[in-house]
């Protein structure tokens, strides 16, 4: 590993993204902001409580695990027995029961086989070759256009305002809809959550991978800070990015020059060179 930064979106809420590494095994985890009045579990906060069991199966299961596939299938066992043993009670709603978006890496003798699901990515190069796998490009464009929506009927986004009820209520709707028929695929404490996971390999056996959560690819996707290729050539030094990205948040504490649900989101990438590869 190269370099490694996690950032909470704001100093007064709990970072609910993970990263880590053990063995050939990689890994950036985005806990999804919970959307309940109350919390389920006795943590930071359940999107917290979520990561970290993941991080923690991650790690102790890294030496034994096939695939990423089986590591995130482990995973996912994991945290739904430790969700039914400690947690206060049951859930009344979908949208109460903690998500997570994943992107889960394996280096080995013939490239990089990854698992993913939801929005986090992987951008692999090796040479002039550059790959970006999974990611938030699709999503992050129907959040600006749901927000653009909804700002203008009146909804208020940004600083100081808070969620409305009519926004807090479209939030859990979505929400409602992840690991449901016809909804959107994330990890969660469920043991089935981890079957759907999209699979690449990447067949480079040398080279460099960014791994991130959408609030650092937001310098791509949201703010158009960096190419691809340029944030790689910055990924030595990870702090560097998120700090211009951290810069046009504080400009746009109202989300109108960037429309988006919350000012700054969780932010972290991982940064690793494997093979042979020169540098």
């Amino acid at each position: 590993m190269v370099d490694r930064v996690s950032d909470p979106g704001h100093p007064d809420r709990p970072n609910e993204d993970r990263c880590g590494q053990n063995g050939a095994f990689a890994w950036v985890i985005d806990g999804a902001t919970g959307l309940g009045d109350t919390p389920l579990l006795s943590a930071p906060s359940d999107a917290a409580w979520l990561a970290t069991v993941l991080h923690e199966a991650f790690c102790e299961a890294a030496d034994q695990a096939t695939s990423p596939a089986a590591l995130l299938t482990l995973a996912a066992d994991v945290a739904a027995r430790r969700f039914v043993a400690e947690r206060h009670r049951a859930p009344d709603h979908r949208y109460e029961i903690p998500t997570a978006s994943v992107m889960l890496a394996h280096f080995g003798d013939d490239g990089v086989h990854m698992a993913e699901l939801g929005d986090c990515a992987a951008h692999m190069r090796t040479g002039e070759q550059r790959v970006r796998y999974g990611g938030a490009a699709a999503g992050r464009e129907r959040e600006r256009q749901n927000a653009r929506r909804l700002m203008a009927e009146g909804l208020p986004m940004g600083v100081g305002k808070g969620r409305s009820p009519q926004l807090l209520a479209f939030l859990r709707d979505v929400r409602n809809r992840a690991n449901a028929p016809g909804g959107y695929r994330v990890i969660s404490p469920e043991p089935e959550s981890a079957a759907p996971a999209r699979c690449h390999h990447h067949r480079a056996v040398a080279g460099e991978a960014l791994l991130l959560t959408d609030g650092y690819e937001a310098a791509i996707d949201d703010y158009g800070l960096y190419t691809a290729a340029s944030l790689m050539d910055e990924s030595a030094t990870l702090a560097t990015p998120l700090a211009a990205l951290r810069a046009v948040e504080r400009d746009d504490p109202l989300c109108q020059r960037h429309p988006r649900f919350k000012p700054s989101d969780d932010a972290t990438a991982l940064f690793l060179r494997y093979g042979a590869v020169q540098v």
